[in-house]
């Protein structure tokens, strides 16, 4: 009988241990400095009930749990907001979160992510393995200083746009960096799009301290992005190379930015039907376009 009480201990515990099962993925493992990481958490129920993620006023039931490089945890990221939801037995549930708008690390160096799930009437927890990601940076390969117009928060303060090439295993991005020209704090960091180096990127500010950046994105497609002096992506287009015709950028006599050369092009638009073929679908837009 004396063995009887640890065993059934041992089977409740298991039996907690298995009300839920929890995975988290990341897209990638290699990030800028203070690029926003997205996580994807399912969550499947397996308690044999149908059950409710959430509590009395709007409990915090989803959290994350970062670690250094020795494994030493910083600060707990909690995510507000995450609204009740109910999950029937047996049945998945999938959230998208940016875990940085918490918590995100600046200093280089490898980190460890896990996804926690509180189930608030019992006060069980439920944990994700590890999911590991590296925090890295390069030098800018283009900046420029520049005042704040009147019209966006902080106007009058001095600014700097850096643009960076990030390499990660087998592809290339273009990266923006809005920094604190006075106090060299990095404040954004995003990234524009992908980029072949089979011609250099052209950079430029507006007469209203915008950077535009036209870059080759895919073999004959190139991206025009534009980003405000408060670090907001205002647009991003996109030009096709026609017959050797290569898309530029250039500066009016007013200051404002045009593109001169190759031809408008809408990826998410059908093409027009060929002889012979039903055109392209808006699903076969070319792949890794933002």
């Amino acid at each position: 009988m004396r063995y009887l009480t640890p065993l059934i201990f041992f089977t409740l515990a298991l039996a907690a241990q298995a009300q839920f099962q929890v995975g988290l993925t990341l897209p990638r493992t290699n990030y800028l400095a203070l690029e926003a990481i997205p996580a994807s958490v399912t969550i499947t129920n397996r308690s044999g009930a149908d059950v409710v993620l959430g509590g009395p006023g709007r409990a915090v039931w989803l959290s994350f749990e970062m670690t250094d490089t020795t494994g030493r945890p910083l600060a707990p990221i909690e995510v507000s907001g995450v609204e009740l939801v109910q999950i029937p037995a047996g049945g998945t549930i999938q959230k998208k979160v940016t875990v940085t708008d918490a918590y995100s690390p600046t200093d280089i160096g490898n980190y460890g992510l896990t996804a926690r799930v509180a189930h608030v009437p019992s006060g069980q927890f439920y944990a994700s393995t590890r999911v590991r990601f590296n925090i890295t940076d390069n030098k800018p390969m283009w900046e420029q200083s520049f005042g704040v117009p009147e019209g966006y928060k902080g106007a009058g303060q001095a600014r700097r746009y850096a643009v960076i090439l990030f390499t990660d295993l087998d592809t290339t991005s273009l990266y923006v960096r809005l920094v604190d020209d006075k106090t060299n704090m990095r404040m954004q960091t995003y990234r524009l799009g992908p980029i072949s180096m089979a011609h250099d990127p052209q950079i430029t500010l507006d007469r209203e301290n915008k950077l535009h950046a036209l870059f080759l994105a895919q073999p004959h497609i190139y991206a025009h992005c534009i980003v405000a002096p408060d670090g907001s992506l205002k647009k991003r287009s996109y030009y096709l190379e026609k017959n050797g015709d290569r898309p530029q950028m250039a500066l009016n006599s007013k200051g404002d930015t045009e593109i001169r050369g190759g031809e408008y092009f809408d990826p998410n638009k059908p093409a027009e039907p060929t002889k012979g073929t039903g055109g392209r679908k808006v699903s076969e837009k070319p792949p890794g376009l933002e």
